[in-house]
């Protein structure tokens, strides 16, 4: 699909305002981050951004947010989220973390990623344990051998259902998501996402349609479309993966914060440039920045 460059910063600016960012990698956190809470927070108070969600693999940002939200710019109506990440230091597949977490007022729950087992099959040449210094990482599967869901795992769906939180599957392989959000949907979740599916997940467009039709919502990430390091895909795939997902669950977040990549707001705003100059409409990319996001979340409509 030719690109169009005629699309001018007023246009991306406005498509900003308002957006949501449910993939922030801010610190302080053990990996290398460019960018603090306060000043993320700050920056998307700056562009007018309607949320953003705070995610680290090692701990709940959820009592520091709650902290660091009371300072944030006067005037700002920026809603600050975060979330659980069942990884192995808050005790893997842990029920515990998760209510405490749900009840400081987290709204979404990562499964596995960095030490889910599919994870470090997929990245055996990145021992992030060993060089930070850290003990070894404990691979974890929401399936027991027998291939049955475990029985932690349905816990917590119970407890991510009672606080109508958001599901995420993390970095589990899309195998496994398949009965883990068909379980959740028997247990009263109706909020889910996978993140960037077709990276770690390794999720094909035929998986898209399939999590889509199970009402998954699929978050493609600004930092695989735009210029870093990890860039995966381009603007032209992105538009067969909004074709076989459908626009109604797709998401686009940023994925960025890390020392090497872009600030998150400035990321987020090259993947807005980036749908407007690939064809997409302001108003399909309104909903994959806003309103979709907003949607699941279970965010108003306006900031109160």
């Amino acid at each position: 699909m030719p690109l169009n460059h005629a699309h001018d910063d007023e246009a991306i600016d406005a498509l900003l305002r308002g957006a949501v960012d449910l993939h922030c990698h801010s610190g302080p956190s053990v990996m290398g981050r460019k960018i603090n809470h306060a000043e993320e927070i700050a920056d998307a108070a700056a562009a007018g951004m309607r949320a953003i969600l705070i995610k680290d693999h090692f701990y709940s940002a959820t009592p520091v947010l709650e902290l660091v939200k009371r300072h944030r710019p006067a005037g700002s109506r920026l809603e600050i989220l975060s979330g659980v990440p069942l990884n192995n230091a808050l005790g893997g597949l842990n029920p515990r973390a998760v209510e405490v977490g749900l009840n400081m007022g987290a709204r979404l729950v990562w499964m596995p990623t960095l030490s889910a087992s599919n994870h470090l099959r997929t990245a055996h040449y990145y021992n992030l344990a060993g060089r930070l210094g850290m003990l070894p990482v404990e691979g974890l599967s929401v399936l027991s051998a027998n291939g049955t869901l475990r029985d932690e795992v349905k816990e917590i769906l119970d407890l991510i259902a009672e606080h109508d939180a958001v599901l995420c599957g993390g970095h589990l392989h899309v195998s496994e998501m398949y009965p883990l959000f068909a379980e959740a949907r028997k247990r009263g979740v109706t909020r889910m996402l996978v993140s960037h599916p077709t990276f770690w997940i390794d999720a094909n467009p035929a998986d898209l349609r399939e999590l889509a039709s199970m009402d998954v919502h699929l978050e493609h990430c600004a930092c695989m479309l735009i210029d870093c390091p990890s860039r995966q895909f381009t603007a032209e795939e992105l538009h067969d993966y909004v074709t076989a997902g459908g626009l109604a669950h797709t998401i686009l977040g940023s994925d960025l914060g890390q020392p090497m990549n872009p600030r998150p707001v400035e990321g987020f705003r090259s993947v807005i440039k980036l749908c407007l100059d690939s064809g997409f409409t302001p108003d399909e990319t309104r909903q994959m920045t806003s309103s979709n996001a907003v949607s699941l979340m279970g965010l108003s409509s306006c900031a109160d």
